[in-house]
């Protein structure tokens, strides 16, 4: 048995197009072959099933969702999760880089998700609307596994990476073009197929990753995995192959 994970947005489904329907072929063949399928992403749970709802012949064998902050398996039952404690929760929403930011800023729980009410005029980008909620609101939310944050720019998510991260250390950004999600340190796509494979006790002979972005780089490098042809050239430079689409690895690899 083998185990493919691929990143969702750019990779498996080009942004703002629907999922080609060569990748779901090829997803079927796999699956028939005895292999395990799955997708890696920044999404939350419900984000991600509502991007696959009109798809029902995509049946994915688990989802690590949140970065890694979030696991189910095939039928939805969460495997494991990454809670930010409430400490850094609160710390975080009271920086100045993130209370008194103008972008666009979500809140996501295990299950939930929500909007921030900080004043933006610009939407986040999602196609599902969310619950607006106050500062307030948030810091009384359990179990946070993610604060999302749209940027201008690439530079400007960095920086402010950096600055969060400095604040608190056991925090990461995982950014992926001008987002950034931040989650749990221990949360990532690279140890999010780890955790997978401890939660399900699954034992690969093979671990096909493939992404093409910087939130899916050190999932790349760790598993040696592949990229599309679409990705940045950092991106094709870390990994071992580069393939049309993620149907044409799945397919090279059955």
């Amino acid at each position: 048995m083998k185990l493919a994970a691929t990143d969702f947005d750019g990779t498996f489904c080009p942004h703002g197009e629907p999922i080609p329907a060569e990748n779901i072929e090829a997803v079927q063949r796999w699956q028939k072959a005895g292999h395990k399928f799955g997708i890696c992403t920044g999404r939350g749970i419900g984000l991600i099933r509502h991007a696959l709802a009109p798809y029902p012949e995509l049946r994915p064998d688990y989802l690590v969702c949140n970065n890694g902050g979030v696991i189910v398996d095939g039928a939805g039952r969460i495997l494991q999760s990454f809670v930010v404690p409430a400490d850094v929760r609160d710390g975080m929403l009271a920086m100045p880089v993130l209370r008194e930011t103008h972008h666009p800023l979500r809140i996501l729980t295990e299950r939930g998700m929500f909007t921030l009410d900080t004043g933006a005029d610009i939407p986040f980008g999602l196609p599902i609307e969310m619950p607006l909620i106050s500062f307030e609101e948030a810091q009384k939310l359990p179990d946070v596994v993610q604060i999302s944050l749209r940027c201008d720019s690439i530079e400007e998510a960095l920086a402010t990476t950096h600055e969060v991260k400095k604040a608190f250390p056991g925090i990461v950004g995982n950014i992926n073009r001008n987002y950034i999600d931040f989650n749990r340190r221990e949360a990532n796509k690279r140890d999010g197929v780890r955790h997978l494979l401890q939660a399900t006790g699954w034992q690969p002979e093979q671990v096909l990753f493939i992404g093409d972005d910087r939130n899916d780089l050190p999932a790349v490098e760790y598993f040696k995995g592949c990229t599309v042809a679409t990705a940045a050239d950092f991106m094709k430079e870390a990994a071992s192959a580069v393939y049309p689409t993620v149907g044409d690895m799945l397919l090279a690899n059955l």
